[in-house]
């Protein structure tokens, strides 16, 4: 199983490292940025109380979190674009992982390993994990040092509780995509479903901080559960989110390794 995930680790760790050194690299341009933005919080407040009070809201952004650092990095970056992210990584690792071995016509040389075919899918989704925790470890945890060089004080509690809420979050996409992987033979496939499910989630979330008599609907999305806000200001994450990240985790990786075991996989 550990050869099966040291393996999956050397065939993208080009492509984690480019994602890792970009996503850093944005942040630091972010950090670098913020004194003017802070400098300038009155001009940038009359601004943003031009934009109407429900798609501030929608688009999770609070025109006071600009006065902390905490609050300007969640709404610029955590709120929105590093999720993004995270999704494009857990689900071109997962959609490569299976279905992408199928597709190459690889996967016949691992079926014939002396390994089960249950020690192999779990070889790949530790690989998996081993990208995420590098990823948002390395992501979150470069914002102290960055910080240090700009003199801009900071808690660290913020980032834990981030780094904490963050793996969470891509943990369960990646185990729908893990789900997805095993199902179908098509990375393809893959990417435009576990896609197509996380953009129906993100309008569904907007669509509720919205329109009032939809706003039961928020529950079905990871968005809702995804409260970079609370984390990072107010070091909180919302007890549901350990059960819904959890609980589709457990479910969907489960269910892929059931049915990976059992599928007739012809090259």
């Amino acid at each position: 199983m550990f050869a099966v995930l040291i393996r999956a680790l050397k065939d993208r760790w080009l492509s984690i490292l480019i994602y890792i050194i970009a996503m850093v690299g944005l942040i630091w341009l972010y950090v670098a940025i913020y004194p003017s933005i802070r400098d300038s919080f009155a001009n940038m407040k009359d601004l943003l109380k031009a934009y109407p009070e429900s798609l501030m809201k929608a688009f999770n952004v609070d025109i006071n979190n600009y006065v902390t650092f905490e609050g300007y990095i969640s709404s610029e970056m955590f709120s929105l674009f590093w999720p993004l992210i995270v999704i494009f990584v857990m689900v071109g690792f997962a959609g490569g992982a299976i279905a992408g071995e199928v597709e190459k016509g690889t996967i016949e040389l691992l079926l014939t390993q002396p390994i089960s075919r249950l020690k192999l899918f779990f070889g790949k989704f530790l690989a998996g994990l081993t990208t995420l925790v590098l990823f948002t470890g390395l992501t979150v945890y470069s914002l102290p040092l960055i910080l240090k060089a700009y003199n801009i004080d900071y808690d660290i509690v913020s980032f834990n509780k981030m780094a904490i809420l963050g793996f969470l979050f891509g943990l369960a996409v990646f185990a729908i995509s893990m789900l997805l992987t095993s199902i179908f033979s098509d990375k393809g496939k893959v990417f435009f479903i576990s896609g197509g499910l996380i953009v129906a989630m993100y309008a569904i979330n907007i669509l509720a901080s919205l329109k009032e008599n939809l706003s039961d609907l928020k529950y079905w999305s990871f968005f809702h559960y995804f409260d970079a806000n609370n984390a990072l200001i107010y070091h909180k994450i919302d007890s549901h989110a350990y059960w819904i990240f959890l609980g589709v985790t457990l479910v969907c990786t489960l269910l892929g390794a059931f049915w990976f075991s059992k599928k007739d996989i012809t090259v």
